[in-house]
């Protein structure tokens, strides 16, 4: 019976080192994430866009809505633009932007209307082809549609990220490129690699290294 009572105690005392290290773990993985963000922030322009609702009809004209701006944009705005260049385009067409959306909407049969502002916002870590975005706060343009209760829709305004298909499935080698020499190149493979929470589960667990750690980029 003492032994018994001795084996409970050893394995709750395990099951919470077990936790307590994951737990650990996720905090300083989350401290990673974001020192990361930080340092890319200063060369990224986020898009963010908020339905009205969670219905169906509002989540529908948010991608609607979405692809009108970003075609306006693209249409409006050089290639070569920088981030301080496309903010510089928002905040001198933010009254543009809003009537275009506005009169969409209102042909659509919407009666609210969309509000643009430029504000640092706190976005998760989303996945835009083979680049992992960490989550952070990002400078951001962001599209409110009515209440802007809805689900969001993001995206990487500067480098051009958003101007691919819905999916962001292929990244324009020219956007990459912008991206590569935008930030140090240490940061530039963390991201092409997934490599912040892949690093970090090897100095947890080293003896997984041998067998899953993949193979160094070659420069």
């Amino acid at each position: 019976m003492k032994k018994e009572m001795l084996w409970k105690k050893d394995a709750c005392l395990g099951l919470f080192l077990l936790l307590f290290g994951l737990l650990l773990s996720m905090s300083r993985l989350q401290e990673s994430r974001e020192a990361l963000a930080g340092r890319l922030a200063p060369s990224i322009l986020r898009f963010h866009i908020l339905a009205n609702s969670d219905s169906q009809a509002d989540q529908q004209v948010k991608l609607e809505v979405r692809s009108l701006i970003l075609d306006y944009v693209a249409a409006n705005t050089k290639e070569t633009d920088g981030k301080e260049e496309t903010a510089v385009f928002f905040n001198g067409h933010r009254a543009q932007v809003e009537s275009l959306a506005g009169a969409y909407l209102a042909k659509r049969g919407f009666s609210y209307g969309a509000r643009l502002s430029l504000a640092p916002s706190y976005f998760p870590t989303r996945v835009y082809g083979d680049f992992v975005f960490p989550c952070g706060t990002y400078d951001a343009v962001r599209i409110i549609l009515g209440n802007g209760d809805g689900r969001n829709w993001w995206c990487v305004l500067y480098p051009r990220f958003c101007f691919v298909d819905a999916a962001c499935g292929e990244i324009p080698a020219s956007s990459r490129r912008v991206l590569e020499n935008s930030i140090n190149q240490d940061d530039f493979l963390l991201l092409e690699n997934h490599r912040p929470d892949i690093d970090f589960a090897f100095r947890l667990f080293p003896f997984y290294s041998t067998a899953a750690k993949p193979a160094t980029p070659q420069s």
